[in-house]
């Protein structure tokens, strides 16, 4: 056991208050940032392409019609997807040495990262389950943390998602830090969610109705999707999972085992979800064909413009050779 695991171990009244700390920091940051972004993706000419596909997504989560109605409500959402995704990708870069070159050989400085980066993640889990518990079952009291969240969100989200990460993350890093399961999954697991998600973000700025190579960079980031929840939450939480279980076995420890299987239940459901939903999206977009009539409409509308330019360009000319010719004559 290294000098930090002993510090960690010996400490963890101190490191749950750290945790708590970190997750006020995180969800003001979090906020913060979100209000940045909804400023920026208000000025963007893509908003209105964007507004229909995150409203359909929000959908799938249970929000009203009548909720997503109001577009600041969806605009909000976007970006705190944003928000988080972006954290999920620097706590994953936070845990790189540790995977990359395995626990000694990253030392002491890639082990305290590891340690700073899962408890970064936990410390976002603890605030986003926080906060939606209280928008779901206290809308009223809480309206100022935003609009009411529906019940199944609760569930996906915090029933389903956070409960893994909430349950199992102290007592892994405090008891199996060297655990190389652990660090595959964490690492794995938090660049999928940041990768995926961002790449969604993008993906509903695109003009895909228009613009042939849009269409196609629509259905590279649906098939990238696609690859990697199947990869990540299929294959690699599966067999990363049951590596672990299989060492609280062999050491015979029973509390780990348990817990350890609810949290693999409840996240193997939400990953199920994500590759189902990723499998329809794939299905839906890779034989998807530009509409042609939009796209000649589009085409007309450019050539129809470019000619009143045109010609209000020789209007122009021809008032200025005329004047140039008055000049002249004087």
């Amino acid at each position: 056991m290294s000098a930090m695991d002993t510090i960690m171990l010996q400490h963890w009244k101190l490191v749950i208050a750290v945790v708590v700390s970190l997750a006020v920091i995180t969800g003001c940051l979090v906020e913060l940032v979100k209000k940045q972004l909804i400023s920026w993706v208000d000025r963007q000419p893509w908003r209105s392409r964007m507004i229909p596909l995150q409203r359909n997504m929000m959908h799938n989560f249970g929000y009203s019609k009548s909720t997503t109605a109001d577009e600041t409500v969806i605009v909000d959402c976007y970006c705190f997807v944003i928000a988080i995704c972006s954290h999920h990708l620097v706590m994953s870069l936070a845990l790189t040495p540790v995977v990359v070159l395995g626990w000694d050989s990253a030392g002491s400085v890639g082990q305290f990262l590891f340690y700073a980066g899962a408890v970064g993640d936990l410390a976002y889990s603890a605030y986003d389950s926080v906060q939606i518990t209280l928008r779901t079952f206290f809308p009223v009291s809480f309206k100022s943390l935003g609009v009411q969240l529906p019940k199944k969100y609760f569930i996906v989200m915090v029933c389903l998602h956070h409960m893994l990460s909430m349950m199992l993350t102290l007592p892994m890093i405090l008891y199996y830090p060297t655990l190389r399961a652990l660090h595959v999954l964490m690492w794995s697991l938090l660049v999928a969610g940041g990768m995926c998600y961002l790449l969604s973000c993008y993906k509903f700025s695109l003009d895909t109705q228009t613009f042939p190579q849009d269409l196609l960079r629509y259905k590279a980031i649906v098939l990238v999707q696609l690859l990697t929840m199947w990869l990540v939450r299929g294959y690699t939480w599966v067999s990363q999972a049951l590596s672990a279980m299989m060492v609280f076995h062999g050491r015979g420890d029973l509390p780990f085992l348990c817990v350890g299987l609810v949290g693999f239940v409840l996240m193997t459901l939400f990953n199920v979800l994500m590759v189902i939903d990723s499998t329809k999206a794939a299905i839906k977009w890779l034989p998807k064909q530009l509409d042609k009539q939009a796209h000649g409409t589009k085409l007309a509308c450019q050539e129809k413009e470019l000619k009143v330019k045109a010609k209000q360009h020789a209007e122009g000319s021809r008032r200025v050779q005329a004047a140039k010719v008055v000049l002249a004559t004087q």
